[in-house]
C-alpha cells in the first residue's frame, strides 16, 4: 500500500474498546494512547504538528502519512487508522478531493473501470445534508467524471467521508491495527523470556492488553542471551508506552542442584526444579518493580513441565498471579502469531546447547514429593518466601 507523503496532512486514528468507558475513564484512556502515539512518532523520527482526540476519534496532524501509519499499526489501542485529507465541508471541495483520491487509488490499482462505494458518515451533525445524500453527492461526481461503477458490495475502492466540526476527512484507506488498549493503562508485570517461540508470544498477548511488560530472562548462556536480546527489541516496537530494558537473572547454583537431582535419582524433576526458581527470581524482580504478576508462556499439555499438576507446582513459587496467556493455544495458532509480529525467525536462531535435561522428565509431579525433594537439595522449604 502506497500513499505519497505531502498528500495527505491528517491520519484518523480509530479505537475500538476505549469507546466502550464511561466518559471520565474513556478521556483518560484516551490521554494515554495520545501519549502513547506520540512516543511511537518521537521515536521513530516523524514529524508531526498535533495530536488530538475528537468525538471518539484521535486526530495527527502530519504531511508523513505513510511512515506515520505504518508506525502507529504498532500502537496497542488502535483499531484502525486513515490517510485523509482534511477540507472545509464544503460539497464542491469535499467532491474534488474524492475524485483526486479516487483516481490516485485507482492508479494505484491499475485497474481501468474500477468498482467503487461511498460511505460517509457525520460525526457531529451541523452538515446540512445527511450521510446517505452525501454518499450519493459523490457518487454521482465520481461517475461524470471518472470510468467506473457503483456496487456496494463487490467494491475495488471505498471512499469514505467523515465530516466534524465544519471540516471533512476524505479517504481511500482503512488500514487495521492491533487494538486492545493503551500500553500503560493496566499496570505491570514480568515477563520471563526464554529464546523459544512461546515466552516472546505471551508477552506481546500481554502487552496488547495494555500491560506495562518488564522482560527477564534466565541466563545459560551468551548465545541464548544474544538471541532474548534481539527478540525483546523486535517487541519493544510495540511497546510504545513502556519503558522495560532486558533484566538478565544468573541462577544460583543451579548446577549444584542438578547434581545433587542426579545422585538421589531424581533428576526427573530437573525441569520442574528450575521452572520453580525461574519464577522465584521473577517473583523477586516483580516485588523491587511494583509488578503486579509474572507471566509464562506455557501452553497446557505441550511439553512434560506444562502438564496441570507440574503448572500446579511452579505456581507455587510465588503469590503473585501467575499469568499464561498461551495456556489453551495449540502450537500452531502460537507460531502464525510468532510469525506476524516478527519473532519467529529470531526465536529460531541458534542457542547454547544444555545438559541438563533429563530423558524422562516427570509428567505429573507431586508436590508433597517435590517439596521434600526441594529441601534436599536446595536446603529450604519451597514456600519460604
Amino acid at each position: 500500500m502506497r500513499w505519497g507523503d505531502g498528500m495527505f496532512n491528517v491520519v484518523i486514528v480509530r479505537y475500538g474498546e476505549i469507546g466502550t468507558k464511561a466518559r471520565q475513564t474513556r478521556r483518560w484512556f484516551e490521554n494515554i494512547l495520545m501519549n502513547n502515539i506520540r512516543e511511537a512518532l518521537v521515536s521513530e523520527g516523524i514529524e508531526f504538528k498535533k495530536v488530538e482526540a475528537k468525538h471518539g476519534r484521535v486526530l495527527v496532524r502530519t504531511n508523513r502519512a505513510k511512515e506515520a501509519v505504518e508506525v502507529l499499526q504498532r500502537v496497542f489501542g488502535i483499531v484502525s487508522l486513515s490517510p485523509a485529507m482534511e477540507v472545509d465541508a464544503e460539497m464542491e471541495k469535499i467532491n474534488r478531493t474524492a475524485l483526486k483520491l479516487f483516481r490516485k487509488k485507482k492508479r494505484e490499482l491499475g485497474i481501468e473501470r474500477p468498482k467503487f462505494r461511498v460511505t460517509a458518515r457525520r460525526i457531529t451533525k451541523e452538515f446540512p445534508l445527511k450521510s446517505p445524500e452525501v454518499q450519493a453527492k459523490v457518487g454521482e461526481y465520481i461517475l461524470e467524471n471518472e470510468e467506473s461503477e457503483v456496487d456496494l458490495h463487490d467494491y475495488e475502492v471505498e471512499v469514505g467521508v467523515e465530516l466534524m466540526e465544519g471540516k471533512a476527512y476524505v479517504f481511500v484507506d482503512k488500514v487495521k491495527a492491533w487494538g486492545g488498549l493503551p500500553i500503560g493503562t493496566q499496570g505491570k508485570v514480568v515477563a520471563l523470556l526464554s529464546g523459544g517461540i512461546d515466552s516472546p508470544v505471551a508477552a506481546f498477548l500481554m502487552m496488547k492488553r495494555g500491560v506495562e511488560v518488564i522482560p527477564v530472562h534466565i541466563y545459560v548462556g551468551e548465545k541464548t542471551l544474544e538471541k532474548v536480546r534481539k527478540i525483546w527489541n523486535q517487541l519493544k516496537k510495540y511497546g510504545y508506552g513502556g519503558k522495560g530494558e532486558l533484566i538478565v537473572v544468573k541462577p544460583k547454583d543451579r548446577e549444584k542442584i542438578i547434581q545433587k537431582l542426579r545422585e538421589m535419582k531424581k533428576d526427573k524433576y530437573t525441569c520442574v526444579l528450575c521452572k520453580f526458581n525461574m519464577v522465584r527470581s521473577a517473583d523477586k524482580v516483580a516485588r523491587d518493580f511494583g509488578a503486579k504478576g509474572i507471566v509464562m508462556g506455557d501452553s497446557l499439555g505441550q511439553v512434560a513441565s506444562q502438564t496441570l499438576e507440574n503448572m500446579y507446582i511452579v505456581s507455587q513459587a510465588s503469590d503473585l498471579p501467575i499469568y499464561r496467556p498461551l495456556i489453551g493455544m495449540d502450537k500452531e495458532e502460537i507460531v502464525e502469531i510468532a510469525k506476524k509480529i516478527g519473532t519467529f525467525k529470531l526465536s529460531t536462531l541458534p542457542e547454547d546447547e544444555v545438559d541438563f535435561i533429563p530423558r524422562h522428565p516427570i509428567i505429573r509431579g507431586s508436590w508433597e514429593e517435590f517439596r521434600k525433594l526441594y529441601r534436599a537439595v536446595v536446603g529450604e522449604d519451597p514456600r519460604g518466601r
